[in-house]
């Protein structure tokens, strides 16, 4: 059994939740353990899931009325319904990445009542590359798919979406203004609760940032038109930041290093 094939099997059944803030890069990891077996359950795929299987339940009536309106869904509907997809039974037997839930104290209280988890993976980027690398590398999506593409990590043909060959377009929201509301209500909504995770024992950071002592193959860093871009911290210094393939390598050996 390779090490890949191994690290699948220790990750069998592990119930994971990544925290963190917008654009700390939560999709990418969900997809980097989705590979290793772990069911992917974020709150909207929940939502869809309970409207598509269940159509003319209460919950799928109300959660379907807000979802055509664009309205927030509230915790009365959203948290029964992630519970009820988390008891599906491939989350049972797989394991799961929570993605974006919970997103409030109120839904990690009524979470941690139902379901205990083996990790919580804490996404530690610096603030200001979640406010302004993303304007300067000119961050877009998949209109069909919203895989995300930027400067950091373009698709293989420019304006073509890699999974699903849709059009690769700007986003509406991704200006330094929008940004920086979206991380204020992270502050006050959700990384309030990160000390009660921490407390649990349970809370382990995955940094994004390579220590300049680090000798690392130039391939697993992040570049911007060509050059090794660095970010700065917010502490007076800069640093080098991992890409999707240095990130996706820090995880795998840090599971290794956990479960294996």
């Amino acid at each position: 059994m390779d090490n890949l094939e191994k690290l699948k099997a220790a990750m069998r059944g592990k119930r994971i939740h990544l925290f963190g803030p917008p654009g700390c890069g939560k999709g990418n990891r969900s997809k980097d353990l989705a590979a290793l077996g772990l069911v992917h359950v974020a709150s909207g795929i929940a939502l869809r899931t309970k409207v598509r299987d269940d159509p003319d339940s209460e919950l799928s009536k109300k959660a379907q009325a807000c979802m055509e309106s664009g309205a927030l869904v509230p915790d009365e509907i959203v948290v029964p319904v992630v519970m009820e997809h988390l008891a599906r039974e491939e989350c049972r037997e797989n394991g799961f990445v929570l993605d974006g839930f919970p997103r409030t104290k109120a839904q990690a209280d009524l979470l941690f009542e139902e379901v205990d988890l083996d990790l919580v993976l804490h996404l530690d980027v610096p603030r200001n590359f979640l406010v302004y690398g993303v304007v300067e590398g000119n961050r877009r999506a998949c209109a069909k798919c919203a895989a995300g593409y930027s400067d950091f990590d373009p698709p293989r043909t420019e304006g073509i979406c890699d999974r699903c060959g849709g059009e690769i377009i700007l986003r509406a929201d991704d200006n330094a203004e929008t940004i920086k509301k979206r991380l204020d209500g992270y502050d006050t909504e959700t990384r309030a609760f990160l000390p009660d995770l921490e407390a649990r024992g349970i809370v382990e950071v995955l940094p994004i940032i390579v220590a300049d002592d680090e000798d690392i193959d130039e391939k697993y860093l992040k570049t911007l038109r060509g050059e090794v871009y660095r970010v700065d911290t917010g502490d007076g210094t800069t640093a080098r930041m991992l890409n999707l393939d240095g990130m996706r390598g820090r995880l795998h050996r840090f599971l290794t290093e956990k479960f294996t």
